[in-house]
């Protein structure tokens, strides 16, 4: 009934929260743009830069690493659109050059200004309907969650023990070989031969 009127419920172990609030709340981080007026009708106008900048700001600050395209999506779907075509997505281009980029095998993910590092916590998904695909996740997150797991590496098939720590039931080719890349990367920067 709740969800019918617009809530999400998100479920917290309560130990967790007990525990490790920091820690439990940094699993739900996905941008709330509820409070940003948005406006279909202005998102064109040039009067309207500023409440675009906020947004893409927020997104950015919360989840970065995150793809250009997810920001985009986000932003679209903000505004009430299911489909965030070419002309969202150029107007959306414009408001990205304050922030940091890195370039990987995915695509191009927006980082804070100077907060680009080699490897990021990874974020595990609070609910089945949170789930990231491995293509909307940074190789830095990936090899965080490598380097969370390092006996995953003893296993015969290290990237499907992985697939299954982030909620993958099946692995896709492309997924396969986005894990297998963030394995070579963690393994090269450890110094092991053992991948």
């Amino acid at each position: 009934m709740l969800r019918g009127l617009g809530w999400e419920i998100l479920r917290i172990w309560s130990p967790d929260w007990w525990h490790d609030k920091a820690g439990a709340a940094e699993r739900f981080r996905k941008t709330d743009l509820s409070e940003f007026r948005a406006d279909p009708e202005a998102f064109y106008e040039f009067s309207y830069r500023s409440t675009i900048d906020a947004m893409v700001t927020r997104i950015v600050e919360t989840e970065a690493p995150v793809r250009d395209d997810v920001v985009a999506q986000r932003i679209a779907r903000a505004h009430g659109w299911l489909r965030t075509g070419s002309r969202i997505r150029d107007k959306i281009e414009r408001h990205l050059r304050p922030f940091d980029f890195t370039h990987d095998s995915a695509g191009r993910f927006l980082w804070p200004k100077g907060g680009i590092v080699k490897t990021v916590n990874y974020r595990p998904p609070a609910t089945e309907d949170h789930r990231r695909p491995v293509a909307d996740i940074a190789l830095q997150e990936l090899v965080g969650l490598v380097q969370a797991h390092p006996q995953a590496h003893e296993e015969p098939d290290p990237a499907l023990v992985l697939a299954r720590l982030m909620g993958l039931e099946r692995l896709a080719a492309s997924s396969r070989a986005r894990i297998d890349e963030a394995i070579a990367m963690f393994t090269q920067a450890d110094g092991s031969d053992d991948a």
